[in-house]
């Protein structure tokens, strides 16, 4: 047998071997095979579903859509589950349009529609109160002063004149009533409200009544809100809330006791009535009166009840996810940046370079991290940007130890020594030996950095120093621990914070042990 003969059987042997051998596994491929690291990414890729997605998911706008029930109310669900919760009312909001009243008027009022932004409301045109002839003799008062009249409002005519001088000489006094019956078949509220917007078009000598009342469906009535006005009115605005001290005089209780004790206290047919009313003796007035918006704030809200502002918590749960990820991400991603630069700096040139870089390296890591954030915190403001900072410049430190290690190991290598001889920069070499390197141990550090990102700046919102005009995680339980989450036990109001931070935290940490795991064979053999 020649030597070529055996030299091409040595190659067939070898690319045989070698076809045998099994193929090294890819990267997705060992990650795939961990269970721990497909929890954790799958953890994740919902969370990142939901920030994405948040608009179709939470129904409200989390910092500008307040009082959308009283104050801690719970979520609705409780009460298929808590005989405590039953029977408490929802929300209710009406907006009462022109063709929503049912009108009461004589012939001589004219009522039209007017559209308005907020919907149809309407003009009211009442005419000049009529005079009648005096009936008396020369010498009698009505003879002296033929136009004296004595004026009372009475729209709903339950009131007689008391001599037949104010019979004879009254005005022809007519109003205009407008009623509207709703059914309520829940347990007393704890507030309501009603608001509209009104003008006057009138003679100066004119005055114009308006009164808003409220009738149970027992029939008594309660007056909320009433105005008289002489001559023209522009652009006011007529205001019931049952916090207000004036209707609790209106309705004549104590500063301590509720309105609506009083006003809700039968469930069935409630009936809104809005009377219009002039004396004007020289012309018609013109009531221009916009949708009235009514409203009884509810006690059970939504999937996770209302804060001390009425906003939904779900719709705030949601959109946190977005800040959390994007505080998480972004920290960690300009730590990561610092630390890579640092620490390759340090171990590849070595010296005094190095040792500089050390020692600061050392005192940032001896200093308490939480005190100089909170004290950075409240001299920088609060806003998400500085938190992003300040997290960035406290973390990177443990990142350039790592990398530093590795590159004055990585330094000693032939391939380093081969670049330096070919006459390749420091810069170069750094870029293009060192640092694809590391990448393994960068990625790690990346993943494993994010959770404490997240859990930093969500103590820090917790502590109140963290962006009042973003809805963070920690926002929400700082909420709660300073406007009575704790003390009213509203555990909806807590826990659903406190698990989203404990989920996503333990889902990245699982992502990087998974990393460290395929990427770095040391921690493999200690594990």
């Amino acid at each position: 047998m020649t030597q070529s003969t055996k030299t091409t059987q040595k190659i067939e042997a070898a690319r045989a071997a070698a076809s045998a051998a099994p193929r090294p596994l890819t990267f997705w491929e060992q990650y795939r095979r961990n269970t721990q690291g497909m929890i954790g990414l799958a953890i994740v890729l919902v969370y990142v579903l939901v920030a994405v997605f948040a608009p179709y998911i939470a129904p409200h706008d989390p910092m500008n859509d307040l009082y959308l029930a009283d104050s801690h109310s719970g979520p609705i669900w409780l009460s298929k589950i808590s005989k405590k919760h039953q029977g408490l009312p929802p929300t209710i909001r009406l907006t009462l349009n022109y063709g929503d009243w049912k009108v009461d008027k004589s012939e001589d009022i004219a009522i039209v529609g007017q559209e308005y932004q907020t919907g149809t409301g309407m003009d009211i045109t009442l005419p000049a109160a009529l005079k009648d002839e005096p009936i008396g003799i020369d010498d009698t008062p009505a003879a002296t002063s033929p136009w004296t009249s004595t004026f009372q409002w009475d729209p709903f005519g339950s009131s007689e004149a008391s001599t037949e001088q104010e019979t004879n000489t009254a005005a022809s006094v007519d109003a205009a009533v407008f009623e509207y019956v709703f059914n309520y078949e829940y347990r007393k509220p704890q507030t309501f409200s009603a608001k509209f917007e009104y003008d006057i078009e009138a003679p100066q000598d004119a005055e114009t009544q308006l009164l808003l009342e409220f009738v149970t469906p027992s029939g008594k009535s309660f007056e909320l809100w009433d105005t008289t006005a002489t001559g023209g009115v522009r652009s006011a605005t007529a205001l019931v809330d049952a916090r207000d001290y004036d209707l609790k005089n209106r309705l004549k209780i104590s500063f301590f006791d509720e309105p609506t004790d009083v006003v809700f206290a039968e469930q069935g047919d409630y009936t809104l009535r809005l009377t219009a009313n002039t004396d004007s003796p020289n012309g018609p007035v013109v009531v221009k009166l916009k949708p009235m918006e009514f409203g009884v704030l509810g006690m059970l809200y939504g999937l996770l009840g209302v804060d001390h502002m009425g906003s939904d918590i779900w719709s705030q749960l949601i959109y946190g996810t977005r800040i959390a990820l994007a505080i998480g991400l972004s920290a960690a991603f300009i730590a990561v940046i610092i630390g890579t630069s640092v620490g390759m700096v340090a171990g590849y040139i070595g010296g005094m370079v190095d040792e500089v870089l050390m020692r600061v390296v050392d005192v940032l890591l001896a200093v308490p991290t939480m005190p100089i954030l909170i004290i950075l915190g409240a001299l920088f403001g609060k806003s998400v940007a500085n938190v992003v900072i300040l997290l960035a410049l406290f973390s990177w430190m443990g990142v350039a130890r790592i990398v530093r290690s590795q590159a004055l190991s990585l330094k000693e290598r032939t391939f380093v020594e081969s670049a330096k001889a070919s006459g390749a920069s420091s810069g170069y070499i750094m870029l293009s030996h060192i640092l694809p390197n590391t990448m393994p141990l960068i990625f790690a550090n990346l993943v494993l950095r994010i959770p404490s990102a997240i859990l930093t700046e969500a103590s820090l919102s917790f502590l109140g120093l963290g962006d009042p005009r973003v809805p963070t995680w920690g926002r929400i339980l700082q909420n709660s621990r300073q406007f009575g989450g704790f003390t009213k036990m509203a555990w909806w109001w807590l826990l659903p914070p406190g698990l989203a931070l404990t989920f996503l935290s333990l889902a990245f940490v699982f992502i990087g042990n998974a990393v460290n795991e395929i990427l770095n064979p040391r921690y493999r053999e200690r594990s």
